[in-house]
């Protein structure tokens, strides 16, 4: 009985061993992962901070009706460019309408008083679109704005200041990722109590038309460092607390090293590696480091 189990165990030994060597033999015919490196680079990189701004007009002109009467015509429409002196609008006086309506015989002008352009620009709100309207005196009837007064009002906390000025081309981020350069031009020499922000103000640097009250953003340059290694962003792992930053560095026997690494300054799509130092002939995975294994055998494509 006794020898029968030895037999047993020996021949359940033999077939663990059989399919242990099995499988690493699958295990070692597998495939080396393909993956792309890149080279670490030494150059310059820059800190940004983004502040959000606002398109504003800063010379309106409120047209008013200067009597009370019957709008006649309507020469205005919204969108429409305008020339200083053009004719607007028209009104007639009550009394000159009452006259009209009577037997006698009067000029067709008679107490018709038109409306100038005060200015030259682009209508952007007109309250009177049509004719035989009543209005009252100092009534608003159109609003023009000068496209070459166009701002970006910036709500800027008091520490960016400073920077704001020393900018000289500033990037203006739009909703469709165009961007477009501005200068600084004014603040207002007042801080708001509740918020701390101080109103700032940037003329483009071109001119450009854009539509009052859409939101940009304003993208300043504040930390630059001249000359650091830097990666690219893809090449930089971290775990999901993201408290931890590493990357995958491939050996001269192909082996993909994971690298404990301290990073810097991150801006468009390069971060600066602290620590350690790479030596720029390096060969760091920037794609399909992914889940990769510590000293996993890779093959570079």
């Amino acid at each position: 009985m006794k020898n029968r189990i030895y037999i047993v165990l020996i021949l359940v030994l033999c077939l663990g061993q059989s399919c242990k060597k099995k499988s690493s033999k699958i295990i070692n015919n597998l495939p080396a992962p393909i993956v792309n490196v890149v080279h670490p680079t030494l150059e310059k990189i820059h800190d940004n901070v983004q502040i959000n701004g606002q398109v504003v007009y800063l010379n309106k002109t409120n047209i008013k009706a200067p009597i009370s009467g019957y709008v006649t015509l309507v020469n205005a429409k919204l969108g429409n460019w305008v020339n200083k002196g053009s004719i607007l609008f028209k009104i007639q006086t009550k009394e000159s309408k009452a006259l009209q309506e009577s037997e006698l015989k009067l000029d067709k002008n008679f107490g018709i008083i038109p409306i100038h352009a005060t200015i030259s620009g682009s209508i952007n709100l007109i309250n009177i679109t049509d004719s035989g309207v009543f209005v009252n005196q100092g009534d608003s009837l159109a609003t023009i704005v000068k496209s070459n007064d166009l701002a970006i009002q910036v709500n800027t906390p008091f520490q960016y200041y400073n920077l704001l000025k020393i900018n000289k081309n500033i990037e203006i981020i739009l909703p469709n990722k165009e961007t477009i350069l501005a200068k600084f031009y004014k603040a207002i020499p007042t801080i708001d109590p509740i918020s701390q922000t101080q109103q700032v103000y940037f003329k483009l640097t071109k001119p450009t038309e854009l539509p009052e009250n859409l939101n940009v953003i304003i993208n300043l340059q504040s930390k630059q460092k001249p000359a650091v290694i830097t990666l690219p962003k893809e090449a930089v792992l971290t775990n999901e607390t993201q408290n931890e930053f590493w990357i995958m560095e491939v050996n001269k026997d192909s082996l993909a090293i994971k690298t404990i690494i301290q990073k810097g300054l991150e801006n468009n799509g390069k971060v600066e590696i602290v620590s350690p130092k790479l030596d720029l002939k390096s060969s760091i995975i920037k794609k399909g480091a992914y889940g990769l294994p510590d000293s996993t055998k890779v093959k570079i494509n």
